[in-house]
């Protein structure tokens, strides 16, 4: 099936940083902008109608996000602008018409949750929303109708809920040396570490190294994945429950380790890959 989205692009001179798009069929439409440029959506259509938000970083190491509503669009994100730290970008959507009323968002927020739980994605949400909103079974196929269009709509930048649920037939797999149970993939560009892999804590001695933030990241890193069931703890052992995709080869390298690594060099046969 074809699909065409719009975009404009507010301020030419930084397309990169600002940018409203929409497919014409449908009244969902996307406001993509930047930390920095946040401001300038306050001077665009729509953008204070009810929303749903997501905030994201564009690390190669961490693939985070925040999963948000507004009753006001954009002036809610003054509040993250200061409080969280980790977001560089951020996609809010709306419809044109404002036909999204508290309840909508409230269930647009529940869904979204459940969906990035099951992702690469970790979500830095406190809340992970466990228990649905109480919605209509009348007003469900239309919110569902929202849901298929906001995927789409993330697709469009990047942002694929659905890229690691399973591996290509004839995937050639990469393994780190045999004292490692864990393997890795490479697909659309992204290097995917395997469910069932193995990865560990940073070590205690970590604690002493001049960069010693590193060893409380890799604990935040790995609680997250565990609050988001990515991880599990099982007889000891800290095993991944889903496939994970990250930028990088080193960020899976690093989490099957517990310290710095550089990926191509961990999984065998990687390096090859890199030089064709």
């Amino acid at each position: 099936m074809q699909k065409s989205i719009t975009y404009l692009y507010p301020d030419a001179d930084n397309a990169a940083n600002l940018k409203m798009y929409q497919d014409r069929t449908n009244q969902i439409k996307a406001f993509y902008f930047t930390k920095e440029s946040y401001k300038k959506v306050y001077e665009l259509p729509y953008a204070l109608n009810y929303a749903i938000y997501f905030l994201f970083n564009d690390s190669e190491d961490e693939n985070l996000v925040y999963i948000g509503q507004s009753v006001n669009g954009i002036q809610r994100i003054e509040e993250h602008v200061k409080g969280k730290d980790f977001w560089s970008y951020a996609i809010l959507f709306v419809t044109d018409n404002n036909s999204f009323d508290k309840l909508s968002i409230d269930y647009l927020e529940y869904d979204f949750i459940q969906k990035f739980k099951e992702s690469s994605y970790v979500l830095t949400n406190k809340d992970l929303r466990p228990n649905r909103p109480n919605i209509s079974v009348y007003d469900l196929p239309n919110l569902e109708s929202f849901i298929n269009q906001i995927v789409f709509l993330l697709s469009a930048e990047g942002v694929d809920l659905d890229e690691v649920k399973t591996a290509p037939e004839k995937v050639k797999y990469y393994y780190p040396s045999p004292k490692h149970h864990a393997k890795l993939f490479v697909q659309d560009g992204k290097f995917v570490l395997v469910s069932g892999s193995v990865i560990r804590r940073p070590p205690e001695s970590t604690k002493e190294w001049k960069n010693s933030r590193r060893f409380d990241r890799g604990n935040e890193i790995i609680d997250s994945y565990i609050a988001n069931e990515k991880v599990k703890e099982i007889d000891g052992k800290l095993i991944t429950q889903v496939n994970m995709a990250f930028k990088s080869p080193s960020a899976p390298a690093d989490l099957i380790t517990g310290q710095s690594e550089n990926g191509w060099k961990f999984f065998k046969g990687l390096d090859e890959l890199r030089n064709k």
